[in-house]
């Protein structure tokens, strides 16, 4: 397989169908959610955490769940044609008519891409932060919905200046991720991860080390403002398909790329992801 990506199929409910109706709820309002998944083998070792995810923000926004069937027949068709790649699962409040309210009663939908896995990148990212802020919205917070204009307006600006990534800080000056990752800071002699209970996406990658990373002066869920990073020792960004990222810069500030702790937060993903294992 080659390119960015090739679509798998579309369900309606547990049917198939052979198109993305234009009337769907996720193509109109970006009414829906989605998880991006790293295979390994055939598998999609990280898939419970993944569909807890999915499910719980399904639950939130009230999207019917959609049938077990459905979801296993578009991951086993993705993970025929990409099984080292990565998969998109993009789940729909369905299709409805014109309007923000739901029609009720209506079936969701479930879409599915296949795409090659990224190349090892392991150079230490230039990061910055944005000049654009997120805004607080705690009733989506957390959860990894379709509307992700905040996310291409950041990667927009950080391209144009010349980054690899831009972290993003909310309206009141937090730091909170970055435009693709989680956030990983270490401030004096600890590290740090910002609450993602204003904005934010509860990262896959970022739960598993909150669980299994226990670096020396422990790792701590607590607000970042943006005023405290120029005494910010490292940064390390996370995400499900590309595991850990090392920061080797932040603005004009050089940082060390492989930080005391580094190698256990890679070795706590590769315990439980065979595609995170160096060789």
């Amino acid at each position: 397989m080659t390119g960015e990506g090739r679509v798998i199929g579309f369900w309606r409910g547990a049917v198939r169908v052979d198109a993305l109706d234009a009337l769907d709820r996720g193509f109109a309002y970006g009414d829906g959610l989605f998880e991006t998944m790293r295979a390994h083998a055939g598998t999609l070792p990280w898939w419970p955490r993944h569909r807890s995810r999915l499910l719980a923000g399904a639950r939130r926004l009230g999207i019917p769940l959609p049938p077990e069937a459905a979801l296993d027949a578009a991951l086993a068709a993705a993970l025929a044609t990409a099984p080292d790649g990565v998969i998109k699962l993009i789940l729909t409040r369905g299709v409805g008519g014109r309007g923000y309210a739901p029609t009720p009663d209506i079936e969701p939908s479930v879409f599915v891409i296949a795409s090659p896995a990224p190349p090892v990148v392991d150079d230490a990212l230039d990061v910055d932060v944005l000049a654009l802020r997120l805004g607080a919205q705690p009733a989506l917070a957390g959860m990894k919905h379709l509307n992700r204009l905040e996310q291409v307006l950041g990667a927009r600006e950080a391209g144009e200046r010349g980054l690899h990534d831009g972290l993003m800080a909310d309206a009141e000056g937090y730091l909170t991720c970055s435009t693709r990752a989680n956030l990983f800071a270490r401030l004096d002699g600890r590290w740090i991860t910002p609450p993602l209970d204003r904005a934010g996406v509860a990262g896959v990658a970022r739960g598993l080390l909150l669980e299994a990373w226990s670096p020396r002066g422990g790792l701590h869920v607590q607000p970042l403002p943006l005023e405290v990073l120029p005494r910010v020792e490292a940064l390390l960004l996370s995400n499900a398909v590309r595991g850990i990222l090392p920061v080797g810069r932040c603005g004009a500030r050089a940082l060390d790329p492989r930080p005391m702790g580094f190698v256990e937060a890679r070795a706590a993903l590769a315990a439980s992801h065979p595609a995170f294992r160096e060789s």
